[in-house]
């Protein structure tokens, strides 16, 4: 569960960084590869194994 959480707050910062726009409630994430401990994820492989959710702590790694 920890690294689901590493790998999605990484990839909603590379989603964040890039020129994506919002998502509207209720509308599928897009296809994504992004950086993990555990080498690449892609979230296409991450959804055939069962639900899937992003998380985004802006705030990790921070001293305040």
């Amino acid at each position: 569960m920890k690294r689901l959480i590493k790998a999605a707050a990484v990839a909603a910062a590379t989603l964040l960084a890039s020129n994506a726009s919002a998502l509207e409630v209720g509308v599928p994430a897009p296809d994504f590869t992004a950086p993990s401990t555990q080498g690449e994820i892609v979230l296409s492989q991450l959804l055939e194994k069962g639900p899937v959710i992003l998380a985004y702590y802006y705030a990790d790694f921070t001293s305040g």
